[in-house]
């Protein structure tokens, strides 16, 4: 128990220090105290300084668990398939990876975060410090947004390739829990985007903004669910396989028993009985319906939502 608090503890610390640092920081600069919003413009700085740490925060701590549960599912994968010894080679490449990954999204913030403050005229080193901070703050808000979206697609991609394609028609029974990670991802990226509306506070919600998140949203779902529908049909098509199969085992050894009486196994005849009942009871969605039910409200929801928002200000 006290190290199951010790590696929560761990997982959440630096994510919440980061979050609590950066609300001390606008709030002393007057940018998070909304006694300050006298306009568009400070109200904006107002929704920055909320939304920023809350999202960074959020990725940080979303990234985090990702990779610990990503590491336990592939350790767990190659136990049940006799592959152990594969680990440390997957985690070096998931390793390499990552360093891509953070180069990448680094430059990626780096170059949008100029581009923005080039564009609204506010690179010039004159600004209030509450400003300069925020600026600041758009740069790791920026990185964890892009490297958050790179690595679930990357995981699940590469879990989908390295692990579930090469051991399918063998082990399908075992690759369920790679499309429970898979669902894991699609709800944490919809989690994200239900924190986009912070930016809207107190402020009318720019039409091309709604339709930017909706088209967003659509895409995270099918970039990150594709790998899990591939690996769902493979696994019925193999569990309907390998029903057929047992099937026709069991048929071939009726008919033998009929014409030769007692040369038929009673335990035969239970152990391809109690695998063809095992099979036929194997689910090959993931997860349960309760998360299903989250997953389908929330990636419908966010769009209903934003409609029904155009519709009232309309």
């Amino acid at each position: 128990m006290k190290n199951n608090k010790n590696a929560v503890l761990h997982v959440w610390m630096l994510p919440l220090l980061f979050v609590l640092a950066c609300f001390t920081a606008c709030y002393l600069t007057g940018s998070l105290d909304y006694r300050s919003i006298t306009d568009e413009r400070s109200q904006r700085d107002f929704n920055a300084a909320l939304g920023m740490p809350l999202i960074i925060g959020y990725l940080w701590l979303a990234l985090r668990i990702l990779h610990r549960r990503s590491g336990k599912r592939i350790a767990d994968f190659l136990v049940q398939t006799n592959q152990l010894s594969q680990y440390r080679q997957h985690m070096k490449t998931l390793e390499k990876k990552l360093i891509r990954h953070v180069i990448l999204a680094a430059t990626l913030s780096i170059a949008i975060t100029l581009v923005y403050l080039i564009s609204e005229d506010l690179l010039a080193f004159n600004q209030p410090f509450s400003v300069l901070l925020l600026n600041v703050i758009a740069v790791p808000f920026w990185f964890f947004l892009f490297l958050f979206l790179i690595q679930s697609a990357s995981f699940t991609h590469y879990l989908y390739k390295r692990l579930v394609l090469p051991n399918i028609h063998q082990h399908f029974c075992y690759c369920k829990p790679i499309c429970d990670l898979g669902v894991s991802n699609v709800i944490f990226s919809l989690f994200m985007l239900l924190l986009i509306p912070v930016f809207w506070i107190g402020k009318s919600v720019p039409f091309i903004d709604g339709l930017i998140l909706s088209a967003t949203t659509a895409f995270m779902i099918v970039l990150l669910f594709l790998p899990v529908f591939k690996t769902v049909f493979l696994m019925r098509r193999h569990r309907n396989q390998s029903i057929q199969q047992i099937e026709g085992q069991l048929a071939s050894l009726i008919m033998n028993g009929k014409d030769n009486p007692g040369a038929v196994s009673g335990d035969v005849l239970y152990q391809l009985n109690q695998q063809l009942e095992d099979l036929r009871q194997h689910r090959c969605w993931p997860k349960d319906g309760p998360v299903n039910t989250k997953v389908i409200i929330m990636s419908t929801g966010l769009p209903c939502c934003f409609l029904v928002l155009m519709w009232w200000l309309i």
